[in-house]
Formats: C-alpha cells, structure tokens, sequence
C-alpha cells in the first residue's frame, strides 16, 4: 500500500515491537535463498530488488546506512546498495536506472551532505518519477538521519545553499530537484532526531518494510489511498499481543472503505495468529437455505479442521461446538465482512470466551446497533470502549487523498493536469469524498470532452453530496434504456451469479449483453471475477432504489420483485401487473413450499425471468407468461399438476436439485419451449437417462453434473446441433450414442469422468466444430480412425488410458492439432506413426510414462513444436533430428532408474506389464529383473543427434545419458540443463551457454575440468562423483550464486569455492570422501552455509570474516573441529554482534549447559539444539 500522509515517524503501528536487543530473524519471516545483492554484483541483465538505498556516502556509507544495509539483509529483504563508482557522465543508466526501476521500495537517507552531492538528487528526482507512474507499485519511505523535514523543504539554509550552489552547472536539473524534495518531504518516514535511537529505528524499518512486502492473503484494489492512517489505527486499538480476547467494530455507511480495511489489516496481522479466517459478504453469504450454517462450517473448517464440520447441521449444532471450546486454545483472527443481522454475529462469534487468548475478532457493518456499542464517537475512528466491543468509524476521505484517487480513475495518473484541476477540485468537493462515488464518477469521466465534464459538475451540484445514491444516479443516467435493463436485473437477482446464464435471456430481450456489460463495467457499476457478476452493495442499492421509486406507496407497480414476501403477497392476491419484469420467490441452493394457481399469475404478462423455487404449479396455463424468458424451478417435485404450460419463448429452464425422472410427465409440456437454449439439470439424482430432447435443437447448454444414477445418453442427443458444451458427470456411462455425431457446433467434449466408456463412436469424426477433446482416464482401447475428420480439433488428452496400445495413423490428419498428451499410457508401444509429422499446429507432445520405443524422423517436420516430453518405460535408444522450434525437451527412461528409493514402484510395474500377457503366472524376483535390465544394459549404446546444438529456441533440455558415448554441442539457448547418468570419460564443453541458469546434474560421473566454464547461477548435484587428477576441485563458475551437492564422492578430496565470489548459498550434504573445504573465507557474499553428513570432513576455512552470513548449519561431520569452527565464527569481526547471526545449528553438541561452560559463553544465537 502507498505510503502517504502527513510527516512523522511510523512506529507502534505493526503487531510486533522490535527492540535493539531483538535479532530480526526471531520476528520476521525469513524468505528461503533470498539473492543479496550489491551494485559491485551485478549482472546487466537487470534483476529485481526489494529496496534501494540513496544516501550520500561519506556521511552514512560506513556508519548507519552499513547497519541499515546488514540489518535488512539479515532478514531476507534483498536490496541494492548504491555505489559511486556508477556515477560516470551526466544522466542516470545502466545498472544504476535498472536498479532503480527494478526496485519495489525506495529509501533515501537524508544527511546534512545529501544535498550537496547532484548525484543523489538525480537519484531522488527519478525515485519520484518512478512512483509517479500508475502502472509502478513502488513507494518511497524517507529516512531524516541528522536534519529536519523543514531543511528537505528548502525552509532552511542547509539544502537551499547547496542547491544554490548546483545552480551554475545544473541549471536544467534544480527546478526538479526541488520539486522532487518538496514531494518526498510531505511522505510519513522516520526521523532520527525524534526517535529513540538508531538501533530502533532500524527495527522500525525492517518491520515496516517486511509488512509491505509481505504476500498479502486477501486481495485488495491496486489504487490504495489514504488508508495508513486508519490501518495505524486499527492495529493500534486491537493492542496485537496483550492478554484477552477483543472484538473490533469497523462500521460506516455503504462505500466507505470498512472492507477494504479489513483486508488490509487482515493481511498485515495474519501471520501473528494460529488460524486466520475471513468471511466475505456474511449478510448475503447467510441467505437462503443453511446460509449460517455454511458459514459456521467454513469458519470451523479453516480454524479447526474439516474433520468435524458434517457434524453440523442447524445454527444451534455450531453454537453448541463453539461453545464445547473447540478453539479455546488457538489464538485466532477473524474477520466477520458486512455483517447485517445481530443473528449473524450471534452464530458466529458470540462470546469472547469461545476463542483462545489474544484472538482478534473483526467485524465491518454498515449498522452500528449490531455492535451494541455505548458511547459517543471521539473524533473518527474513536469511540467510547464497552463492555462487548471497540468500534472504528470510517469516515470520508481527507481531501488530498481523495482528489488522488479521482485523478487515479479520470486521468490514470496520481494527480489532474493543470488544465483539468479546477474541475476535479470541484467534483471531488461535490461528491462528499467517498471512494466508491470517486471511483465511479472518474472512470466515468476518463477520455471525455470537457463540455461533459462541465455537465457532469452540475448535476452533481443538483443532488445533496450527502446521499451517495443521488450522485451515483449522474452515472446510471448516462446508460442507455438497454443497458438500464441489464443494470437493474444484476443489481436485483444477479449479484455475485455467473454471468453467461442472464446473457441468454438479455439477449432473447434485445439488450445486447456483451455491449451492455462492458459498459457497466468500464462505468465501475460492476466488477467481473471471472465468470462471476460483483457489484458493490452501495451500487447495489442504487439499483434496487430506483426499482423502489418506480412507485413507493404501491410495490405491486414495481418492475421487478426480489423480496419473497412482498412477491409472494402481490401473488397470492392476484394483484400483479403488466409492469412486473421479473419476480424472485427463492434463493440459489433455497427454496420455500406452496401452491401458485395459474389465476395468481396471469395478470403477469410482461414477467420474463420468475424464480419460484420449490414451488408447486397448478391449473391451466394456457396462454399465460407469454413473455418468460427464464423460469428457474429448483426443487421442483416429481408430480406435475399443471396443465397447458406451454412457455413458448422460455430460453433458461433451471430444474437443479428436482426430484424428477426421465418419466417425468413434464417433460411432455415443456418440448413445446421451442427456444430453449439452457437446461440445467444439476443433481437430479433420480434421473437414469436423459429425457428426450429432439424437440430443443437450439439448446446450447446441457448441465448434468451430480446426476449420480445417470447410465445412459437418450439418442436424441443428436438432434441438439446447436449445443456448444457437453460434460459427462459420472462414471456409469459406458457407453455413447451414435447420434453423438449429430453435435456439429459442440466446442469442448469432456469425458475424463466417465471411467467406464470403452469405445467412442466412429461418428464422433462428425464433430466439425470440436476444439477439445479430453478422454483421460477413459477405458477405450483404441482411437477411430474418423478422428482424423476433426478439421477444427485443438487439444486431445488422453492421459492414463491403460487400455490403449497404439496411435491411429489417423492422427496425422488433425491439421489444426496443438496439443497431444499421452502421458500415462503404460501400454502404449512401438513407434509413433510417421503421419505425425504433418501436424504443423502442434506446440505440445507429452509421451511420457507410455512404452514408444521410437520417433520418426517426420517429427522433423512439426515446426510449431515447443515441449516434447519423453519420459518413457521403454528402449527409445536414439532421437531423431528434432525442429529448431523446440524450447522444452525432456528425455529419459524409466525403467533404467534403480535406486533404493525406486526399488519398490519399479518392481510393481514390472509386475504390472507382464500381467498383460501372462495373468495367471507367479512373477520372477527382483534381482532377476536387475540382472535383465544389466544385461540388456552392457549392450546398448545411445545416440545423440548432433543436430540438437542447432535447436536455437531450446530453452530447458532434461536429458537420461545412460550409455551415451558422446554429449555433442548443446544450443547456447539453453536456461536450464538436467543431465542424467552422464558417465563419459570425455568432459562435455559448455563453454557457450552464456544464458544458463541452472544446471543440475545426477547420477554422473566424469572428469570436471571444464565442466564449470557454464555460467550458470544455480548448480545442483546428486549422487554424482567428481573427478579432478593431481588437484583440488576448484570451481569456477563466476555467476553461480547458488551450489547444492548432495551424496557425491570427491576423489580430488579437496572443495575449493575461492573464485566463485558471487555465492550466497553453499549446501553440502552426504558428501563422501571430502576432506576439505577450501575458500570459504573469499565468499563475501555468502548468506547460508550448511554441511550435514560429511563424514570425512577435517577441516573448514575460517569464518570469522564471512560478516553478512546470517544461517550456518555444520552437523554430523564427525571428524571436524567444531570448537575451532564456531569460535572464529562468534568471536571474529563479528565483535560478538550476535544479532547477525540466526539459523545456527548445534545438532551434534551432546549438552548444552556443557557447550556453554566449554565456551564461556552466556548467550547463543538461533540456534538449533538436538
């Protein structure tokens, strides 16, 4: 979140108080193998940093800015340190703009030279630059070390003299300079003089700045503004860490900001508690059937577990576990989002004794009265304390904040230009600086003449600014009748509803859906997540508001009806009218019993959407609802009692969770709904086959899912040429009609569910519009050669289908083909057909886990190819000439691998293959199938195509090597390598790849001479052994920042690091026959040491030099001096200085108080003691 607001120190505002005698890494967590890096370390590729110090060296390089520097990467956080000698011309490039722009946090510390020197003005000058662009998410958090914000402000002689000075040589740069410390001034930072010391100062940094960059766990908008103060203060009042459980109140009107918060103080304190929950919406999310109960279930789920949560079945079952104390021991936050009901709080977090100590309950309403709270408000935010609850009450934005996040949403910049500040000043003052209004208007506002503007202006003048409805009105009158229409139907039954089922029914009405939606979305009247409609509840009001002004002494008058009483009373007394658009007599997943009489609804001329859950039709419907678009009939009952109920223009018919059949006699009124283009059928359990659907040849849309006795497809499924998706739900059908063909316009076929279908029709060639076709963990045994016909087929998956054994030659005539995954097909042997080869479209080719010995050399020819997966079962004993337009290649063989941890997988499917053929027989031992593979083994030689240097997109390249005579040239592209059982007595040449990243090697064994010319940054090993005659290994990988090694044999017996100056993890585990370790002492930049199990190992290099290594870890290396190794490491330049030092493992000392004496030693770091 941007750092904004008045001037002052940022300290008390966080869960944890550091202290100068608290070691960072006990109160921040840690990031694993974080890069540290300085400028004199860089590559000029430009990586990304966390922070970048300005400061001006002779003041504070060696004094607080070096404490500052140590501290933060002591923690993790990976920042990048000036350095003077990349001050060369003029204007700022090269590393030092890269580090600048690549950089999240920027933190200038002003001293009493800073000013002096143009090079930190420039730095500060493109810092403001940098977070002045919307797309940045970058902050500055200035640090006043020995002056006053008034000297930065240019109030005093210090800074004007100096840039007075800079006047004659810089003349062009001065204006921007001073503007630039004039922004920066009016940032909320730290000021030394005011704080208690350096050492808390730096505590307050480091947890400020591990806050923010912290991975939040609810999300939250981008455009942040003007919220650190209120987040201060939230976290203030919730006194994180004291005794006693405490509920906090966040309540204000509907727009304000109470969620967004929420979130925000959410993500800064979740990492404080045993268990976190937020629960979004409750007021709605507690609606309809089991609504709180759901909710209940959900809460327990993620504090408690999910193990006792189907125990719950009324409200009263989880109050009564609640209060059993199920969470009386777990120190938990929880956030309780829009609460409406007192019944809501009261089932959810009743008593404060329900939850273990120092929990932290949340809840935001727009209704203060739930909170029952006494008192008077002091000030905002403040209120007097009772015995239930703390309140905070969000009030309007201050008004520099919200002219900023107008400007964000009209200019997509931070603040108006000149020629529109006038107008922006105005509007923000007339909209009262709510959010949800500013955002609105602004993005409203975006890209639209001034004579617009001027207009807009006046009719906000027109409506009070304290009604926020009146002035969202200014937005909703600038919608077209259509997009009214499509407004009003969201803000009244579709909030938080997928949007693709009222399409159908918007676009049977002529409201152009797609054109509507898009505008109501860049108006920010709606939100899309996904396929999901989001409307804010102050928008959402509006909405329902102007269906209520329709006529407010008369409801009956209204267009729509979304309150179940007032609908069911305007039905039950035949009072309806032409006016009535659409009625709701139920919630999703809800429903209530009764009785609808054909006389209670045919005054209802004009109703296109109804939703009458549950409930039962009866009488004559002829000729009645002329006008339904959408009848949503949930729980609908297996007796049918009306007659002539013929909805000739019904588009969406919703009959989930009904207890109807396909003899069902329904189904024979409804085949006269013609139009109909979407049957949700949804957990109709009793249903055996579908119904007969001929008479429906424009539905669009089949939804079967949960149908669990479903076993079979009515024919008449062919007849529905316009269906565009199909999923089968269930593993009981078995079997797929012909007329399946019949489905022309159908785009995605999913029958990875259906675990019992055997074979597939040769119609299903008759799928002209097919794009996807998933048949994963079918029981098909082949392909039909009609495949072929599917002209417009993209992406078959066919993974984990035992019984098929080959690919069609067919295949080759699936032009458009881009993906082609066969992973896991055990029996699938032989070679590829050859007609592959014609697949020009194909980008992906997954072979893996199956038995294809062999490629074609027409897999040259597939030049779209970028990933070829070839992790096989079998004897694929050579590659052909692969396309240059590989970028992943992936080969090894499985059945090769025999190590003790593989043994027992291995040898299963061993047994599995030869059960294909020989069932009834008892399976030979082990060793005699490792005697096979040996011998089969001593036989067969590899070959690698030397074509593959020539692949120039190959980016990852995994290759098995076992019996490979020759590793020829590998492409210079190449950013990750993983070779496997390399064991050639003829080192391979990396010199050329320069783009290596990282490179891992297991299972080898050869000479290393050359081997570490790769530039690569990570180099993994495992079960390698390294040779090196007549010297110690010496590394020479400059770039490599980070070595693993583990089970390796070093018949040099020697490790020498000294030139890989850039190394800031070292792991060496299980390493046999090392004896030595050389060169630690020269890896200034190392920050994680760890040797385990190095039985051999006598000696170490010393450490005490090695200042900035915060984690060493030396156990079961029985043979070194430990007593030497950690006295140099604690009493060399450190000083004793044991806040640099955490993660320190003791394992293989036997008593601590013994370690202690032995030492003389009063305190440890971290430490691990086993």
């Amino acid at each position: 979140m941007a750092v904004s607001g008045k001037r002052g120190p940022l300290d008390g505002s966080f869960p944890h108080e550091l202290t100068s005698n608290t070691p960072f890494s006990s109160q921040t967590p840690k990031k694993p193998k974080m890069l540290v890096n300085e400028t004199n370390s860089q590559a000029s590729s430009g990586p990304s940093y966390e922070v970048f110090l300005s400061f001006r060296g002779t003041d504070t390089r060696h004094g607080f800015t070096d404490c500052l520097y140590h501290a933060m990467v002591g923690v993790g956080i990976l920042v990048f340190r000036d350095d003077e000698s990349l001050r060369i011309g003029q204007k700022i490039g090269g590393k030092l703009r890269q580090a600048i722009e690549n950089s999240k946090i920027y933190i200038p510390i002003f001293s009493k030279n800073y000013a002096s020197s143009h090079w930190c003005l420039r730095e500060l000058a493109y810092m403001v630059e940098c977070t002045s662009k919307l797309n940045e998410k970058k902050e500055i958090l200035p640090i006043f070390l020995d002056v006053e914000p008034e000297d930065v402000k240019l109030k005093t002689d210090l800074y004007s003299q100096a840039l007075a000075k800079h006047q004659e040589k810089f003349s062009a740069e001065v204006e921007s300079w001073k503007k630039a410390l004039n922004e920066v001034d009016e940032i909320k930072g730290w000021n030394l003089k005011k704080d208690q010391g350096q050492g808390d100062l730096i505590c307050s940094v480091i947890q400020t700045i591990s806050v923010k960059l912290k991975v939040a766990h609810e999300n939250v908008t981008e455009h942040l503004v003007g919220v650190d103060d209120r987040v201060e203060a939230i976290i203030k009042m919730l006194e994180v860490g004291s005794d006693g459980v405490q509920f906090l109140g966040i309540h204000g009107m509907g727009g304000v900001g109470k969620t967004t918060l929420a979130k925000v103080v959410f993500n800064i304190l979740s990492s404080s508690f045993d268990g976190c929950c937020f629960l979004a919406d409750v007021g709605e999310s507690s609606k309809g059937n089991n609504g709180l109960v759901n909710l209940q279930k959900k809460l327990l789920s993620k504090l408690f577990g999910s193990h006792s949560i189907d125990q719950i079945y009324h409200v009263n079952d989880g109050i009564n576990m609640m209060n059993r104390g199920v969470l009386k021991n777990k120190k938990v936050l929880i956030v309780l989002d829009d609460v409406d009901e007192k019944e809501q709080l009261k089932s959810l977090a009743e008593k404060g004794d329900w939850f273990g100590p120092s929990s932290r309950i949340i809840i935001t309403t727009r209704d203060q009265s739930i909170l029952m709270v006494k008192g008077e408000a002091i000030g905002e935010g403040l209120v007097e304390k009772s015995a239930n609850v703390l309140t905070y009450d969000v009030q309007e934005m201050k008004f520099d904040h919200a002219l900023k996040l107008f400007s964000r949403h009209a200019f997509r910049r931070n603040s108006p230009p000149e020629d529109h500040m006038f107008l922006s000043e105005k509007i923000v003052h007339t909209l009262g600086k709510l959010p949800l209004a500013l955002e609105i208007t602004g993005s409203s506002l975006n890209g639209k003449p001034e004579e617009l503007w001027v207009d807009t202006w006046k009719k906000l003048q027109e409506a009070p600014p304290k009604e926020v409805q009146r002035k969202l009105m200014i937005t909703y009158d600038r919608l077209d009748p259509t997009q009214r229409e499509v407004f009003l139907d969201i803000a009244c039954f579709f909030v938080n509803k997928e949007k693709s089922y009222p399409f159908y029914m918007w676009d049977a009405c002529g409201y152009h859906p797609h054109d509507a939606i898009e505008v109501l979305f860049l108006m920010s009247l709606i939100k899309l997540k996904g396929d999901i409609l989001w409307m804010h509840d102050q928008v959402r009001d509006l909405g329902r508001e102007i269906v209520r002004q329709e006529n407010y002494t008369d409801p009956y008058e209204h267009s729509r009806v979304w309150n179940y009483d007032e609908a069911w009373s305007i039905l039950k007394e035949k009072e309806g009218s032409r006016k009535i658009k659409a009625m709701s007599l139920g919630y999703y997943g809800g429903f209530h019993g009764g009785i609808l009489t054909s006389d209670e609804v045919a005054p209802l001329r004009n109703l296109r959407f109804f939703q009458g859950n549950g409930k039962r039709l009866v009488g004559d419907f002829n000729n009645l609802l002329p006008s339904l678009r959408w009848l949503s009939w949930q729980f609908c009952s297996s007796q049918f009692e009306a007659t002539n109920f013929h909805p000739a223009n019904l588009i969406v018919l919703d009959l989930s969770w009904s207890n109807i059949s396909e003899e069902w006699i329904g189904w024979e009124q409804l085949k006269e709904a013609k139009k109909l283009k979407v049957l949700n059928l949804k957990f109709c359990i009793y249903l055996k086959r579908t119904p007969n659907l001929s008479t429906w040849v424009y539905l669009e849309r089949l939804i079967l899912d949960g149908c669990i006795d479903l076993i079979e497809i009515d024919p008449s499924i062919g007849n529905l040429r316009s269906l565009l998706t199909f999923d089968l739900p269930n593993r009981n059908i078995s079997k797929l009609p012909y007329s399946i063909g019949g489905l022309v316009k159908i785009r995605q076929l999913d029958l990875s569910k259906c675990t019992e279908i055997k074979e597939l029709p040769d119609s299903i060639g008759e799928l002209q519009s097919l794009v996807e076709l998933d048949l994963s963990s079918t029981s098909i045994d082949h392909l039909p050669d009609s495949i072929g016909n599917l002209k417009q087929l993209k992406v078959i998956r066919m993974s984990d289908i035992r019984g098929i054994t080959k690919l069609p030659s067919a295949i080759g005539l699936v032009e458009k083909l881009e993906e082609l995954d066969a992973r896991g097909c055990c029996n699938l042997i032989g070679e590829i057909p050859k007609e592959i080869g014609r697949l020009s479209h194909l980008r992906i080719l997954n072979l893996s886990d199956t038995r294809i010995c062999g490629l074609r050399t027409t897999v040259s020819h597939l030049s779209n190819l970028q990933t070829l997966e070839l992790e096989t079962y079998s004897e694929l004993e050579q590659l052909p000439e692969l396309p240059q337009s590989l970028t992943c290649l992936t080969w090894d063989r499985k059945n090769y691998r025999w190590s003790s941890i593989e043994k027992e997988k291995r040898w299963r499917n061993m047994i599995y293959w030869r059960e294909q053929s020989r069932a009834h027989e008892e399976p030979e031992s082990e060793e005699y199938w490792q005697e096979q593979n040996r011998a089969y083994e001593e036989t067969l030689v590899i070959t690698l195509p030397t074509s593959i240097g020539s692949l120039s997109q190959l980016k990852t390249l995994k290759l098995c090597c076992k019996n490979v005579q020759f590793l020829p040239q590998l492409p210079s592209s190449l950013r990750e390598l993983q070779l496997r059982d390399l064991k050639t007595a003829r080192s391979p040449d990396f010199t050329n790849l320069k783009c290596l990243s990282i490179l891992t090697f297991d299972r080898c064994s050869l000479e290393f001479s050359s081997i570490f010319d790769a530039e690569s940054e990570e180099l993994h090993m495992e079960l390698c052994e390294l040779r090196q005659l007549d010297a110690p290994l010496q590394l020479e990988m400059k770039r490599l920042r980070s070595l693993e090694m583990a089970y390796c044999k070093f018949l040099p017996e020697v490790l020498d690091l000294s030139r890989m100056k850039n190394l800031e993890t070292v792991d060496l585990v299980y390493c046999l026959s090392l004896v030595k370790i050389r060169g630690l002492e020269e890896l200034g930049s190392l920050c994680s040491l760890t040797v385990d199990h190095c039985p051999t190992l006598e000696r170490m290099s010393d450490l005490s030099k090695l200042k900035k290594l915060p984690k060493l870890q030396v156990c079961n290396c029985w043979k070194l001096n430990k007593r030497e190794i950690y006295w140099n490491y604690w009493n060399g330049e450190f000083g004793g200085d044991i806040c640099n030092v955490g993660g320190f493992d003791l394992s293989s000392v036997p008593d601590e108080h013994r370690f202690r004496a032995f030492f003389g030693l009063s305190f440890y770091p971290t430490s691990t003691l086993v």
